[in-house]
């Protein structure tokens, strides 16, 4: 069993993947000062979060930071700066994140947001670690920005079915394997 973790505030907090296309494993990853805090989880998982992230920003009426992310300016999400403030440092992860426990709240009276999970464990092993990681709200749109973009460095997904596509082939299932332009 791991420790808990609160991190508020944190300094930072990421997503990414290591490894090849069709064979990486996805990390959230927060910093707070020199230290560094990892934690293995699905691709679904990233873009649910990515997607949670922009919905909550709009609830709270800071949805303009993700536009003004995805700008080319110098803190934009096109620009090496971003990559390289967003990019995970070494480290190894913690523990896999029960996708379940996954959590974002708006704390109103600081303006910042919680993003809360608990790790994945066999129920016999006892209670699971928790952490609870409170950002800003231009650091949950950055995070958002990010996770997308490490999604879409991925394979391609199939148009029809939505699964991703090896370079060796794709049998898509929408058309029982037959669809031309998946060869």
């Amino acid at each position: 069993m791991s420790q808990d973790i609160v991190l508020d505030p944190a300094d930072g907090l990421t997503a990414g993947a290591v490894g090849q296309p069709g064979r990486r494993v996805f990390m959230l990853q927060a910093t707070q000062g020199e230290q560094v805090y990892s934690w293995v989880l699905e691709k679904e998982q990233v873009v649910a979060m990515a997607r949670a992230s922009h919905e909550l920003l709009s609830q709270i009426g800071e949805h303009e930071m993700t536009k003004e992310l995805l700008g080319k300016g110098p803190l934009g999400a096109s620009t090496p700066e971003f990559d390289a403030a967003m990019a995970l440092r070494p480290d190894q992860p913690m523990f896999r994140i029960d996708a379940n426990t996954i959590s974002m709240r708006y704390e109103d009276a600081g303006n910042m947001i919680e993003v809360s999970f608990t790790e994945l464990t066999d129920m016999e092993l006892g209670m699971p670690a928790s952490v609870k990681i409170s950002v800003t709200p231009r650091q949950l749109a950055a995070f958002g920005v990010q996770g997308m973009k490490v999604v879409a460095q991925g394979r391609p997904t199939c148009p029809l079915c939505g699964h991703p596509m090896d370079p060796e082939g794709h049998v898509c299932p929408a058309t029982n394997g037959h669809n031309p332009r998946a060869r």
